[in-house]
């Protein structure tokens, strides 16, 4: 969700160029399921939210407001 607002991206937005539903963006977001995203559809998340691969969270859900520590 951070990545998204960062780009002043919408759900609906995001959802429409990935070809899922926005209820589906959501539900990643809050952690109720787990992205399953085609090559072509993890392309266009890439390109959208402007990151490289290495800026993807390794969890998906809830980030922690404190990174844990090391």
């Amino acid at each position: 969700m951070r990545l998204r607002k960062l780009r002043h991206l919408t759900q609906k937005e995001l959802a429409d160029a990935l070809g899922v539903t926005e209820n589906t963006v959501a539900n990643w977001e809050r952690g109720r399921a787990i992205p399953k995203l085609t090559p072509s559809q993890f392309k266009t998340l890439v390109q959208m939210l402007q990151i490289d691969l290495e800026d993807l969270p390794d969890d998906f859900g809830r980030q922690s407001a404190t990174p844990p520590d090391q």
